[in-house]
């Protein structure tokens, strides 16, 4: 008989970068719990980092709210979805990374596509649903064998 998989686990911060190494412990525990290596831990936790970042950052342009993370292990993957109630916003139709060989003009922060790109090289797959009722729900899958491929 096979051994069922782990509870999924869950956590909520306010939107505050303070609580950023909350996400990170979450994840790497969360990594841990389910199976995972320290390669995919490193990449879930960049990559969950990233995108809580954006939305305690720019998602609620400055207004309070909260950061829900669920983690859960679905048959050979970790699966990482942060839900939110910000502005909808969906990196996977966002552009690929801005060309940096081109000289440099004036840019607003960010705007660049790094902290796209990264969810994107570090996980096997990102989706994005617009929650019904409001907000945002992003979804990262890391297998938990073998290296995540590039976006």
């Amino acid at each position: 008989m096979a051994t069922p998989a782990p509870a999924p686990r869950r956590l909520t911060v306010g939107n505050d970068a303070n609580h950023l190494a909350d996400v990170r412990s979450f994840v790497r525990e969360a990594v841990a719990d389910f199976g995972g290596s320290q390669r995919v831990a490193e990449d879930l936790v960049q990559a969950v980092d990233e995108a809580a970042c954006n939305v305690m950052v720019h998602g609620y342009g400055g207004s309070p709210g909260e950061l829900e993370i669920e983690a859960a292990r679905v048959g050979d993957a970790i699966q990482v979805r942060l839900l939110d109630r910000s502005t909808p916003f969906d990196p996977t139709a966002a552009p690929a990374r801005a060309d940096t060989t081109v000289a440099p003009v004036p840019r607003r922060p960010g705007g660049m596509g790094v902290g796209i790109e990264l969810l994107r090289t570090m996980t096997d797959e990102v989706r994005h649903h617009v929650r019904p009722d409001g907000g945002n729900e992003l979804t990262l899958v890391r297998s938990i064998d073998g290296p995540a491929e590039e976006g």
